[in-house]
């Protein structure tokens, strides 16, 4: 399918477009799309400031579940209203903050009502970016290129004007947690954002194509990939996760480095998990460094070598895979791994890749497709609850092997050494 007829295709049948989607006269080179639910409306003069001379349409999505109070989006709504307004249809707002930057913000709850419980940011990003899609597809938007942020971020405009691979699908941004004038706040979230740094040099290490960050908040998505995999995954938590793992299967995830997004430390319920969550949960520990929070190295060890069997088992698909498992992983694990992969069929997956992969390297595609990062995840998941169970980020530094790159002896000269890896610039 070419790009334009995905596209087509996508906004035909499966783009959320509530009311239409308004004609805009101006024209811009960017868009950004932002989700607002119980926001301070701070955030839109920062964006002002650092995209004043930026060509840049900020679409800034307010909604709420049905789980909070009406008033909770009130004083975001209040600020908007105070802005230079051009009139639209019902429940659309064009805001010219600069000679080239707007915001169109959208009240999705005075258009829908209140956003259902199990869908939650997911629609509101979906809405945001089916809204961008279309301002692409019209040439309103001449980048081909939707950013994805939150309202708790300051950016660089430079990064609006990088160049990324055109072969990619998406890019994940570099991203820091800046740092408050809360101590206990700043440190919970420093060891969350190395869980998953952690988690993303392991898959690194064993060359898994899924070894890239997950966050809506730093991340540049290919629209005519979007449309591909037919946008955003109506979630009301790890949109972005289940999101960027479709788009993985369609083109490379770039992950880029230099300067990045940044993010500001913070403890939040507006999803059931994730950082806001996670940051609490730390924050009501005694000690941070003392919850099990980090997968152990022993599970990305298990799961290299399940990958390694696993392309053999494509190439020689009559080979005895439940004797290998055990042979290679031990019995127990062996046995666990080969009840997980049974239940997904992998059997019948092993025979179709062998015969439609008619290369090593087009066989190497369907596996990465078939074992993709939700799977990995689950994989991680039965090896952590079975044989090796989580360890502490205390216990992490103290054992060998548990961090794939050389660290320091503190949480905040890990961090440095990982953005160093990356090639962050913070």
């Amino acid at each position: 399918m070419t790009h334009r007829r995905a596209i087509d295709q996508y906004l035909a049948q499966y783009a959320l477009l509530p009311m239409g989607c308004p004609v805009l006269e101006d024209e811009w080179q960017h868009v950004m799309v932002l989700p607002c639910f119980d926001e301070s409306p701070g955030f839109i003069h920062r964006f002002a400031q650092a995209f004043e001379t930026a060509s840049l349409l900020l679409i800034v999505v307010i909604n709420r579940p049905f789980s909070s109070a009406p008033e909770v989006n009130q004083p975001l709504k209040a600020a908007l209203a105070a802005l230079p307004r051009h009139s639209l249809q019902l429940g659309y707002g064009l805001h010219e903050m600069s000679p080239s930057f707007s915001i169109l913000s959208i009240d999705l709850e005075l258009l829908e009502g209140a956003t259902p419980c199990d869908q939650g940011v997911g629609r509101a990003r979906r809405v945001g970016c089916d809204i961008a899609l279309t301002f692409i597809d019209r040439h309103t938007v001449s980048s081909p290129w939707i950013y994805s942020t939150d309202a708790d971020t300051e950016w660089d405009a430079s990064l609006l004007t990088c160049s990324w691979p055109s072969q990619a699908s998406a890019v994940s941004l570099p991203f820091t947690h800046v740092a408050t004038d809360d101590p206990a706040l700043s440190h919970a979230t420093l060891i969350y954002e190395l869980k998953m740094h952690h988690y993303v040099l392991h898959l690194q290490a064993i060359g898994s194509p899924y070894a890239f960050h997950t966050l809506g908040s730093s991340c540049v998505i290919h629209s005519h990939a979007y449309a591909a995999v037919r946008g955003m995954p109506l979630r009301n938590a790890a949109e972005d996760f289940y999101l960027l793992n479709k788009l993985a299967k369609v083109g490379p995830i770039h992950r880029a480095g230099g300067i990045g997004v940044s993010i500001t430390s913070r403890q939040s319920n507006r999803v059931p998990f994730g950082t806001g969550p996670a940051v609490g949960r730390l924050m009501d520990a005694t000690n941070p460094c003392d919850v099990p929070l980090f997968y152990h190295a022993d599970c990305f060890a298990a799961l290299g070598q399940l990958r390694q069997l696993f392309r053999h088992w494509c190439n020689e698909p009559e080979t005895d895979t439940q004797a290998q498992l055990v042979e290679h992983l031990g019995a127990a694990i062996g046995a666990d791994l080969e009840r997980l992969l049974t239940q997904w069929g992998y059997q019948k997956a092993l025979r179709h890749i062998h015969t439609a992969g008619r290369s090593d390297a087009a066989r190497q595609q369907h596996i990465h497709t078939w074992l993709d990062g939700f799977r990995l995840l689950k994989i991680i998941h039965l090896l952590r609850d079975h044989h090796f169970p989580n360890l502490t980020l205390n216990e992490t530094m103290r054992l060998p092997d548990q961090w794939p790159v050389t660290h320091t002896g503190t949480p905040s000269g890990l961090r440095d050494v990982i953005y160093a890896h990356f090639g962050w610039s913070f």
